[in-house]
């Protein structure tokens, strides 16, 4: 056999071999494709696979014609803590020499600013219409001292104090927000606060002794007790539901309530 016929004998089986790497590296390459696409989220800590994030449940309105409502009271029926008084080291001529910071804020055995609503609750009533609220620095306690909200509302943040509030705002150990006020009559705009539902607290960083908090929601079955403990939940869909209460020294308390057609229930929640 001539010198040429083996020079193209081994061409032809050079070009079938990287005809053949080439279909290897590409099947590989759809392989590791393939891979990333079903690969299930897992636990940095532990390796262990995680099933992923349910995604929350949109709230829808319905017919609420035959809707019941939940009328109550929040109770204290042991002793609880007192208020603290604390030195005012900062800015006392705006703020006094002393500041009494409430923990219960009670009557009797009624409790206030008490913030009471049903959890898991996805349809029913319209949501409200007025989605702006506001907090104001006075004498360097922010007021109101608690409140519910609607996600997706806008909060003002209002200086009634001719000194310097550093407004921070907390939800689950995290800041979301912090507001800066410099001069007595400044307001702030604020969404980033009540962008998802949750607990927020609110601090000033230049007062520390300063405590305020607002619960959001996503829906609109909430309130916040009266001065004499009381709340109603009214246009609630029959049916059974965990009714949720929390103070802010005492913690949260839940019972089950059921909601007939029409109907009203009367309710009492004891701390």
């Amino acid at each position: 056999m001539s010198f040429d016929s083996h020079r193209s004998r081994g061409r032809t089986a050079a070009r079938i071999a990287l005809v053949f790497t080439l279909v290897s590296v590409a099947a590989a390459g759809c392989g590791e494709r393939g891979k990333k696409e079903h690969r299930v989220k897992s636990d940095p800590l532990h390796g262990a696979e995680l099933a992923a994030e349910p995604a929350p449940v949109p709230y829808r309105v319905t017919d609420v014609r035959n809707a019941g409502t939940i009328v109550g009271r929040v109770l204290a029926t042991g002793p609880t803590s007192g208020d603290t008084t604390v030195t005012v080291t900062t800015d006392p001529g705006v703020c006094g020499p002393s500041r009494s910071v409430p923990l219960v804020e009670r009557r009797g055995d009624r409790l206030e600013n008490v913030v009471v609503w049903l959890d898991g609750v996805h349809a029913g009533k319209p949501l409200p219409a007025e989605r702006r609220y506001e907090i104001e620095h006075d004498r360097c306690a922010v007021t109101p001292r608690v409140q519910a909200a609607i996600v997706g509302g806008m909060l003002n943040v209002r200086s009634g104090d001719p000194v310097v509030h550093r407004a921070r705002f907390v939800r689950d150990g995290a800041t979301i927000d912090l507001v800066q006020e410099t001069d007595r009559g400044q307001v702030v705009p604020t969404e980033k606060v009540l962008a998802r539902p949750g607990l927020i607290e609110i601090r000033c960083d230049t007062h520390p002794w300063t405590r305020a908090w607002i619960v959001a929601f996503d829906h609109p079955y909430f309130a916040v007790t009266n001065r004499d403990g009381t709340f109603t939940l009214d246009s609630v869909p029959p049916g059974t539901y965990t009714l949720e209460a929390w103070q802010a020294r005492l913690g949260t308390r839940k019972m089950t309530v059921t909601v007939k057609r029409g109907g009203e229930v009367k309710v009492e929640m004891n701390y």
